[in-house]
């Protein structure tokens, strides 16, 4: 899994490998470098023993929203992305005047359109449902938006890419 991580001020993109039940060691992908990562959970889902290239940290987990840890009992703002959510938001496409695309982040079925035409929607509320590598992933207006036109109807296969709905911003 691949993610967008800012850790205080500086950003990263860590791509972790061997996945759940992995055996430590686990590379890790930190902007480009390999990294070895031996990461023992100390308290389930709250703290963390990592050694990464030889020095060991300790992480603890303090808030969940806004994200933030201890680590090595310095207190820093953490926020991490997965590939999927940045795929996601990576789908809105602004054309001009207030006009949004919303596109299939990945090939995939369409298993539902929760929206008409002409239909006027807040932020976050569900627009579509795609289903891609057998996971169903929502795709929410970026804002409150009329839906002008919806291009694929439920049940259709779809490229990466692919026109799902056009949106049109509306004054709140």
């Amino acid at each position: 899994m691949i993610y967008e991580v800012t850790v205080g001020t500086r950003r990263l993109r860590v791509e972790l490998g061997g996945g759940r039940g992995a055996e430590p060691p686990v590379d890790v992908l930190i902007d480009d470098a390999v990294v070895a990562a031996d990461v023992r959970e100390v308290v389930r889902g709250r703290q963390w023993s990592i050694a990464l290239d030889g020095a060991t940290h300790e992480i603890t987990l303090l808030l969940w929203d806004p994200m933030r840890f201890a680590v090595d009992g310095i207190e820093i703002a953490v926020s991490a992305v997965d590939e999927r959510t940045l795929a996601a938001a990576r789908g809105l496409r602004h054309g001009g005047a207030g006009r949004r695309e919303l596109r299939a982040p990945m090939p995939g079925l369409l298993k539902a359109v929760h929206v008409s035409e002409g239909d006027v929607v807040d932020r976050d509320t569900p627009v579509v449902t795609l289903e891609a590598m057998k996971m169903e992933n929502e795709l929410l207006a970026p804002a409150r938006v009329r839906v002008t036109r919806i291009a694929a109807s439920a049940g259709t296969k779809v490229e990466g890419g692919a026109v799902l709905a056009v949106l049109e911003d509306v004054a709140e």
